[in-house]
């Protein structure tokens, strides 16, 4: 167990890789290595720090966004290369709404009446996306996962003259397709399966129950519940989806998780939450354990096995005259698709994970406080965090027999705990942060986490293969390079691939690996025949 000293600093932020981290001190934006936080070189920022309201890196680290109601400003960790800033002008379309990254260097802008742009970084211009829905409850837009390995997808739910409709982009090829009309009443987010195979969107529970299943060209593939099942009471329907490899679990209001099968979309389970655990029908090498914390008076936290039967305290998120919240609070799936963990509005401090393939209970989480969030780690599968807004991290192994560990990781304030995403490393990595600073955890040490030349070797091939420089961002951060500007790998071989042919004409477009075929000919964007 290891912990960083305290780093003060706002906005703290992992790259999506899990190997820098950046964040503004001093009115600058600093970014230094994971394993490394002490080479840190600064960037100026015109955006003030009191009014970033947040802040993104894309996959390989060299653009970092900072979002405010009024600018955006887009950072290249690369001095040579200029930085991008994108004025809100007179605020007629509201103040900045959101702010993504799409694969591979451009970005989706959203403005809170429903004008979208999508900017190429590379030529700082823009295509306009009208009509992008923003007053869902989930994300109205999400890239796909696998593209297709010419053409990244960017799927995303617009609304013109009250109608719902989906609509498919194509950032390379500046296209998008037909918008394609939603049987939908008020369509509320959209995500893509893991493998990019399928396409849901979820429909406002208030007026329909339905889930609706579309191919990744548009096609609707299938809806839940089907129409033999709309004589079958759903009462407010399905609140959220959560995918895994071969299933999705659909949360509902009524506080039940169904299990559909990701081929066919059929019902494979049920799983409800009881407000009394006895387990009395099964033999007692078959129950699960059910681990309750305690905190005695020195502030020492423990857990012990809960005799049962045993009730979960009822709780709320908060007190107030309103109604109390109804349904699935949370429902994550594991990595490997192998675990889930629920919990129910009623009972906010317990969390259930339960074995997908067995479809029985594996163990039950009793907190002394109410659970914020359940984080499952990004690779290593049975191993999960829970956040309980105490800045305590609580890290369970769900394939050991030991109950949670606590792990206090002190920071004025409340601390907000996320894993170090990354899908390289086997060794995890916890980033706490407040408005102010943050720390890092290393549960197994910081030695254990990466050592440097494995890092800065994945780096390179990172950059190397999405066509950025070829110099290592690693090298620049720790000063063994120079920034320099150079041509990227797709350059370099278009340009050696010209010259070899005699070709004199216009480069080809180095968004694009196949660069002989498809300047010969066009790319169908909907082409996923190597996905079945």
């Amino acid at each position: 167990m290891e912990l960083s000293r305290r780093y003060e600093g706002s906005h703290a932020t992992a790259s999506p890789s899990g190997c820098f981290m950046a964040y503004i001190i001093d009115s600058k934006l600093r970014v230094s290595l994971i394993y490394n936080l002490e080479d840190r070189p600064d960037f100026p920022i015109k955006i003030a720090p009191k009014d970033i309201t947040a802040m993104k890196c894309c996959s390989d680290g060299m653009h970092i966004v900072l979002v405010s109601n009024n600018l955006i400003e887009v950072c290249s960790t690369d001095r040579d290369s200029p930085g991008i800033r994108i004025d809100n002008g007179g605020r007629a379309l509201g103040r900045m709404h959101a702010v993504d990254f799409v694969k591979p260097h451009h970005l989706l802008t959203c403005w809170e009446f429903g004008t979208a742009k999508v900017w190429d970084l590379k030529t700082a211009k823009a295509i306009d996306l009208p009509d992008l829905k923003t007053a869902g409850t989930g994300p109205p837009w999400q890239e796909r996962p696998k593209p297709n390995p010419t053409v990244h997808t960017l799927a995303l739910l617009a609304r013109p003259a009250a109608e719902d409709t989906l609509m498919l982009y194509f950032p390379e090829l500046c296209k998008s397709t037909e918008p394609i009309k939603l049987p939908t009443v008020d369509a509320q987010s959209i995500s893509w399966s893991p493998d990019g195979c399928w396409l849901a969107i979820l429909d406002t529970p208030t007026a329909s129950p339905c889930v609706h299943f579309y191919t990744p060209d548009g096609l609707l593939y299938k809806s839940y519940p089907t129409e033999a099942m709309q004589g079958v009471s759903h009462g407010l329907g399905i609140k959220a989806i959560s995918w895994s490899a071969r299933q999705v679990a659909l949360s509902r209001f009524d506080g039940k998780v169904v299990l559909l099968d990701n081929i066919t979309f059929r019902e494979v389970a049920t799983i409800e939450h009881t407000t009394t655990i006895a387990q009395s029908a099964l033999p007692e090498h078959q129950r699960a354990p059910i681990w309750r914390e305690t905190i005695l008076p020195s502030h020492q936290r423990y857990y012990s096995q809960a005799t049962r039967p045993v009730s979960p305290p009822l709780s709320r998120a908060k007190d107030s005259i309103e109604p109390a919240e109804l349904g699935v609070a949370e429902v994550q799936i594991s990595a490997n698709g192998y675990y889930l963990a629920t919990r129910d509005e009623r009972m906010l401090s317990t969390v259930w994970f339960w074995n997908i393939y067995t479809k029985s209970v594996h163990s039950v989480v009793i907190q002394h406080q109410n659970i914020r969030q359940v984080h499952w780690h990004p690779t290593l599968a049975p191993l999960v965090m829970l956040d309980c807004g105490e800045g305590i991290a609580y890290l369970y192994n769900l394939e050991s027999h030991d109950p949670p560990r606590p792990v206090n990781v002190p920071l004025p304030g409340s601390a907000k705990l996320s894993w170090i995403h990354t899908d390289l490393d086997t060794v995890p990595a916890v980033l706490a942060a407040t408005k102010s600073s943050f720390r890092i955890l290393y549960p197994e040490g910081r030695d254990c986490l990466v050592n440097a030349d494995q890092m800065e070797s994945r780096l390179s091939a990172e950059i190397y293969e999405e066509g950025a420089s070829e110099d290592s961002l690693a090298d620049i951060l720790s000063g063994r390079k120079p920034m320099t500007t150079r041509l990227s790998h797709t350059e370099r071989l278009a340009q050696e691939v010209d010259e070899a042919d005699g070709y004199d004409g216009a480069p080809l477009d180095d968004t694009f690996r196949e660069k002989r075929r498809m300047a010969e000919e066009e790319v169908d964007p909907l082409d996923d025949s190597q996905i079945f």
